[in-house]
């Protein structure tokens, strides 16, 4: 057998790793790139940073002239500032201090006036006592009228033996007291109809028992209405005084009932020749 003989080699592929250069420039690639424009970033931040603390800290120095000056004026504009504040304060304060002292004065003022008010008064009251006794002034023609509220009833006197020179009559009048059913009574008012015609007027509700009426034939009407939570009460009033104004009685007249105490109906009317209070109150059974 003869050995096979090349005389020619094969061909050469440029495909081959071979055929790449050893030494010789070569494009970086994308990844590499960003790689390094990043790394930049970095140390250009880390270089701004720098730079801009160590501008702080030369412009924050205490032992900079500049600085130094620039701190001592800030001081100088809030010590300024403070100064003003405590003067202004200081200005309120007085101020404050003024004003109570014009109130107590205006208070001490007004309590000696008051005081001398009631000084004059009094000395005025017991001149005209000692006056009206020593003119001996009394009531005449007490005479009693209708009731005017619930257990209350009107009286009238004339006061008697006033000199016509006499010009406060309608004073003696209101200091002069009358004597009814065992009771002295000063006048509620008093009428100057010249110098032998002074009348008094007393309401006295004491002792008066024709003047006082009173509730009768209690009369539930139940619940106002379902779930309102109030009950309706209806009483008769028994010995109105003839004459009397009915509204008045109806609203002065106390009532109990239920444990409760009224002073007088919370609403009246009159029906066939009679009347009557109404009251309406809460009631938890009617909820």
């Amino acid at each position: 057998m003869s050995s096979r003989r090349y005389d020619n080699p094969p061909p050469y592929s440029l495909s081959s790793s071979e055929a790449n250069p050893l030494i010789g420039t070569r494009r970086p690639s994308r990844r590499h790139q960003s790689s390094c424009v990043f790394a930049a970033l970095i140390a250009f931040f880390v270089v701004a940073f720098t730079v801009v603390n160590l501008c702080i800290s030369l412009s924050e120095d205490p032992l900079d002239p500049d600085v130094r000056e620039r701190i001592r004026k800030e001081w100088n504009i809030e010590l300024r500032r403070h100064e003003e504040e405590v003067l202004k304060r200081i200005d309120i304060k007085k101020h404050w201090l003024l004003e109570d002292n014009d109130r107590i004065r205006s208070r001490e003022q007004w309590r000696t006036e008051v005081k001398e008010h009631e000084r004059e008064l009094e000395e005025r009251r017991k001149h005209e006592e000692e006056e009206r006794l020593r003119l001996n002034m009394f009531w005449t023609d007490l005479a009693s009228h209708t009731c005017t509220t619930y257990a209350t009833r009107e009286y009238t006197a004339r006061l008697v033996n006033v000199p016509s020179y006499y010009n406060r009559r309608v004073e003696a009048c209101m200091a002069t007291p009358v004597e009814i059913r065992g009771v002295e009574y000063t006048p509620k008012w008093c009428e100057d109809h010249g110098p032998n015609n002074v009348v008094g007027h007393w309401e006295v509700d004491q002792h008066e028992p024709d003047c006082a009426s009173y509730w009768n034939w209690y009369k539930d009407f139940g619940c106002v209405s379902p779930g309102s939570g109030q009950r309706r009460i209806e009483h008769y009033l028994e010995n109105l005084p003839s004459g009397a104004d009915w509204k008045e009685f109806c609203a002065t007249t106390p009532a109990s009932f239920n444990g409760m105490h009224f002073m007088g109906s919370e609403i009246c009317f009159q029906w066939n020749g009679g009347t009557y209070g109404h009251w309406v109150f809460d009631d938890d059974n009617c909820k």
